[in-house]
């Protein structure tokens, strides 16, 4: 409900526009029939938008609400001079320069990445032909964008000198959410590029400034991923999440709770590369291969350095019997990002089939009791039966997590065992070894074999379960 009495104009300024951006009409209307005297009055000062609200965050809930209240006191209220004093200073470049950006920001979420970079490098020149507050105000939110375009177009270069020009700006205006956006900018620029110290003293600003304003939490952050930037950060890593905190391994904290894991790589994810690897994922699923493959091509082509691609490419090809294509697709996928997910089994598993050492049938039981939400006897049943055929570690650590779903503790431990005994590469190794160990880590073989997974590192998702069920035990 809309408050009655006189409000400070920027406090029914503000009451209005956030029932603008939170698309509330009915607070919006209640807001300007209670108050209307007042905003005839206030409008004008409100057009000259306050240093504080001089932000690209800020902007984007002032504009739309200023002209979202000029309209409704036009269509609803039949007061249209506020409307038509707006409609008077659009004449004003300031007006273009508004709408060029809300176009081009609409253009980069459909993908238009080179449209949009072509129209903010002329954006770019025309506020630079101008002089006032508008071109202080436009000319590094325009920089900006044009950054953060030809980053995502894969051109990390090229976007260096207008981010580095937009963070420039913002820090002779002291505008600190502006520096604070530019910085974080300009860092994943720098890794992008493989330029650690560049993008360590990115961090170490942030940290600073972090420091400064009280936000102890995000600086030590920012401080410790310093400190793994300037240390070689590994193309990709596992790191935990404890109470909704990243840690990394070595400084995890003592355990409460849950813990998650996740793969974090040294560069980001163009988004681009994240669409068509996303249209190719459906596309695989809806059993389109020749599609799907595609869109991992695309995907690659628009980030070198992705593992996602080549990583997917991997299992279609499996699937398609293009054994020498999968093998080269993994081998590609360890070099982007060495121990990504399951890529190293996956890979021993093309090399074995690609030399006819494999059945194209014993690859499809694998993937079937890997991927597949099979009933624990269905599973035993489908793992018992391969294995007469072919007694390979994975098939039987598939049988022990079989076993253990079923509580049959002893038969699953055995086939862990078993499984450990065959296992010829380090991937699966690693996950026997930390099934093994998890049962028995208060024990001195469980030690054994959590700490073998870890110095193994085969999988990197399973060595860090060791890592963690090793610190959670008092005596070690």
């Amino acid at each position: 409900m809309a408050p009655d009495g006189p409000l400070d104009p920027d406090r029914l300024r503000a009451l209005l526009f956030d029932a603008v951006a939170e698309g509330d009409d009915q607070t919006l209307a209640e807001l300007c029939a209670t108050h209307e005297a007042q905003v005839l009055a206030s409008f004008s000062g409100w057009t000259c938008v306050p240093e504080e609200l001089r932000t690209p965050d800020a902007l984007a809930w002032y504009g739309p609400g200023l002209i979202a209240v000029a309209r409704h006191f036009a269509e609803v209220r039949q007061r249209p001079e506020l409307l038509q004093s707006m409609m008077a200073a659009q004449e004003h470049p300031i007006f273009a320069w508004q709408r060029t950006l809300r176009e081009v920001e609409a253009e980069m979420a459909h993908d238009q990445l080179e449209s949009s970079a072509a129209r903010l490098r002329a954006l770019v020149a025309e506020v630079e032909s101008f002089h006032g507050e508008g071109v202080a105000l436009y000319l590094p939110v325009s920089c900006g964008r044009l950054g953060e375009c030809l980053l995502q177009l894969g051109d990390a270069r090229a976007a260096l000198a207008p981010m580095q020009r937009a963070l420039g700006l913002c820090e002779s205006s002291d505008d600190v959410h502006g520096i604070a956006a530019y910085l974080g900018n300009l860092y994943e620029i720098h890794r992008y590029l493989g330029d650690a110290q560049a993008a360590a003293r990115c961090l170490e600003e942030m940290s600073a400034r972090q420091a400064r304003q009280g936000r102890h939490d995000d600086a030590a952050r920012s401080a410790r991923q310093v400190a793994v930037v300037c240390g070689g950060e590994p193309l990709c890593r596992v790191v935990a999440e404890v109470g909704g905190q990243p840690f990394e391994l070595s400084e995890l904290p003592p355990m409460r709770g849950s813990v998650r894991f996740g793969f974090v790589r040294n560069r980001i994810t163009l988004r681009r590369c994240a669409a068509a690897v996303k249209d190719g994922v459906a596309a695989a699923e809806r059993g389109e291969s020749e599609a799907a493959l595609a869109c991992f091509a695309r995907a690659a082509a628009a980030d070198a350095f992705d593992p996602w691609a080549s990583y997917h490419t991997g299992l279609v090809c499996l699937e398609l019997r293009r054994y020498d294509q999968a093998l080269a697709s993994y081998q590609r996928t360890e070099e982007l990002a060495p121990g990504w997910y399951q890529c190293r089994s996956d890979l021993w598993l093309a090399g074995r089939l690609a030399s006819g050492e494999l059945t194209h049938e014993t690859f499809v039981s694998i993937r079937r009791l890997l991927d597949s939400n099979l009933a624990p006897t269905a599973a035993i049943a489908l793992a018992q039966e391969r294995l007469r055929q072919d007694e390979l570690g994975v098939l039987q650590l598939c049988l022990g997590n079989a076993l253990l779903r079923l509580g049959r503790a002893e038969e699953a431990e055995q086939a862990y065992r078993r499984g450990l005994a065959v296992a010829e590469e380090p991937d699966v190794r690693t996950r026997l070894l930390v099934a093994l160990g998890a049962r028995k880590a208060g024990e001195e073989q469980g030690v054994r074999w959590l700490r073998e997974a870890i110095s193994l590192g085969g999988n990197l998702l399973a060595s860090a379960m060791a890592t963690v069920i090793l610190a959670s035990q008092p005596a070690n």
